[in-house]
């Protein structure tokens, strides 16, 4: 038997070398985007986090503002209710006069406990602005 050395027997050998350099660079360079890879993943839960917050503030001054809303027209429809039976007594002569004790059993009186929101028309939504009815909405 027999052994040949020849020139393609040597660059085999030189190459069989490199592939592990090459290894050891991928190597270097996956665990370089893994590391950077679970940066952006903490950093993205932090900032979801930080959006809940800010949502859950905005929710709260929306019903702080709603609230407060609704104490404004309750109070303003008490007083114009007040203005409307001190008017209407006016008119009629007084509190002891028939006419007034008559006016006060009518249906057309205004019942104290009604607030003016309920009165007002809500407009109709537009064809354009209707949502999906097979979605749901969830509330953080």
């Amino acid at each position: 038997m027999t052994i040949v050395y020849s020139a393609e027997c040597v660059a085999h050998q030189k190459s069989m070398r490199r592939p592990a350099s090459m290894l050891t660079l991928l190597v270097i360079l996956f665990i370089v985007s893994y590391g950077i890879l679970t940066l952006l993943v903490f950093e993205q839960g932090r900032t979801i986090e930080t959006q809940r917050g800010l949502i859950r503030e905005m929710f709260k001054d929306s019903t702080q503002l709603a609230a407060l809303k609704d104490k404004v027209a309750r109070d303003n429809s008490g007083q114009t209710q007040d203005k409307a039976l001190e008017q209407g007594k006016q008119k009629s002569g007084g509190p002891g006069s028939p006419a007034a004790g008559a006016k006060e059993q009518g249906k057309d009186t205004k019942r104290p406990g009604k607030s003016a929101r309920s009165m007002e028309q809500v407009p109709g939504k537009p064809a354009a602005n209707l949502e999906d009815v097979r979605r749901s909405t969830r509330v953080i």
